[in-house]
Formats: C-alpha cells, structure tokens, sequence
C-alpha cells in the first residue's frame, strides 16, 4: 500500500512538472562527461548486433531516448506519468512511448536486448528495488544489459517546489552496493561500476552500475 501511493504521488507531481522539466532539461547536456561516457559505453556494446531493442525506463520527456535513438538503437520510452509520456511523444515523434511502472512495464518476456533505468530508481525505496531487479530481469533477453543510474548514500532527500512549481518530492538515496546485490541476486552479473563526486549543482555522489543478464547455457 505505502508504494502504492508513493507511486501516485510521484505520478501527480511529474505530470505537474511535465512542460517545465522538458524546457529545463531538453536533452544530455546537463549529464556529466563520466556519465555519459557510461551511457556511450552502454550504447556501443548493445550496437555490436544490428537492430538492438532498448527501454528507457523512468525516460520522463524523452530526452535520453533521444539520445540512444540517434546512436542508432531500436528504442522505446516508458515512463509513470502521462503528463511525462505526452510532452515526450510530442517532442520526439518518430519514438515510441508508453505510460508505466518500471516494476511492471508494458512489455513481452525478453522483449528488449537492453534496458537504460537513468535516474528512475530515485523515488524507489531500498525495498522496491527487488521487484524493479525483476522486471528488468524478464524483459531481457539472454545477452543483454542493463545501466542504473541513481543518487548515491542512505536515507532520502525532500525536493521542494520541484521544477518550480507547488510540489514536493521525496528522493531516494542507494548505495552502488544495495543497487548491486538486488542485481545480483536476481541473477545478473556485474560488469561495471561508476560512483564520482557531486558537482555544485548537486548534493550527493552519483552512481551507475552496467550488468548483464547471461546467456543461457548450452545443453
């Protein structure tokens, strides 16, 4: 029940922010070089065979989906908010977006070669990271990998007035370990990890972790 209206409440206030956040944040050029030496690291793996399926999970308005469309993947956007998944089919209308949970997206079993989780962990409490470990799990194929990118620490931060406007969001803080064993219980391996300092427009360390899902064994 507690995630549940977690869920609505980040829901209300991204379809609030919604115009806001795309004018704020068009495209990559707030990420840091480090991190999106990670994303380009991500993209030429998946594009070592032609026509990779990617999700963009948690892709707000669209502006990583983007980016991993112009690299020349198959990619498709799924975000909770409607608000979220309106603004970004508008502006990008070539790519397919669709509204829902990163535990429970709107996809086949092993639909997609790669999964990008850029920041969408950040309103999930350490409990939920299990079942969003899961779900990335199902929608893989053999072979492919997934990035996560989160805030790193304990606890959470309150985000008033977000984007501006009346609202108030609570986000969470993991730890590239917690984030990695929910991986690696679920059965992916560890491929890399990046954790560096915050910079003045941030107020904690940032992380990422690349995993794999393996390839089934021969028989």
């Amino acid at each position: 029940m507690a995630n549940h209206e977690n869920l609505m409440a980040v829901r209300s206030a991204y379809d609030t922010v919604a115009e806001t956040y795309s004018a704020v944040i068009p495209d990559t050029s707030f990420e840091a070089t480090l991190d999106m030496a990670m994303v380009d690291h991500f993209i030429a793996h998946l594009r070592a065979t032609a026509d990779r399926k990617v999700i963009d999970v948690g892709c707000g308005t669209g502006r990583m989906t983007s980016y991993l469309g112009h690299a020349g993947l198959n990619v498709s956007g799924v975000d909770v908010s409607p608000e979220m998944v309106r603004v970004a089919q508008q502006l990008h209308p070539g790519l397919l977006f669709e509204v829902g949970e990163q535990a429970d997206l709107p996809k086949a079993d092993a639909a997609a070669d790669g999964v990008l989780a850029w920041y969408s962990i950040i309103h999930s409490p350490p409990t939920a990271l299990p079942a969003v470990a899961r779900e990335f799990w199902r929608v893989l194929r053999p072979g492919g990998a997934a990035l996560i990118a989160f805030h790193s620490g304990s606890g959470h931060r309150t985000i008033d007035r977000a984007y501006g406007h009346n609202v108030e969001l609570r986000a969470e803080l993991h730890t590239p370990d917690d984030v990695a064993l929910r991986c690696t219980d679920q059965g992916f391996v560890m491929r890399a990890q990046l954790v560096r300092s915050q910079r003045s427009v941030e107020t904690h360390h940032q992380a990422a972790i690349l995993v794999d899902k393996p390839l089934a064994p021969s028989l």
